[in-house]
């Protein structure tokens, strides 16, 4: 199962919001994820750091959330989410490279 670890910086007069509005995600785009592969989504917040863990259905990356992607056209709620996050609440995800793993052990 391919995995991917983002990092974020969040703006600081948006820390309660940011969690205020995950914890309403629009449907839309829970429904467009999923339907992208990915199987699960966790974000974490220490101090102004965000830290993403995405797990996606095999033959998967990160290709499926960009721009003309089949996630941003499924809905405008998703275009607008998107964009709504990366401008409001942080400048936008940096991938994390992994080093190691002890999924061969």
């Amino acid at each position: 199962m391919p995995r991917f670890f983002m990092k974020a910086t969040l703006r600081p007069e948006k820390e309660q919001a940011y969690i205020d509005e995950h914890d309403n995600i629009y449907p839309e785009v829970s429904s467009g994820l999923k339907a992208a592969g990915v199987i699960n989504l966790h974000i974490w917040k220490d101090g102004l750091s965000l830290y993403m863990l995405i797990e996606m259905k095999d033959g998967c990356d990160l290709s499926v959330f960009g721009e003309g992607s089949e996630y941003r056209k499924s809905s405008p709620r998703v275009v607008e989410w998107e964009e709504k996050m990366a401008t409001e609440f942080h400048g936008g995800w940096t991938q994390i490279q992994e080093v190691h793993s002890s999924d061969s052990w």
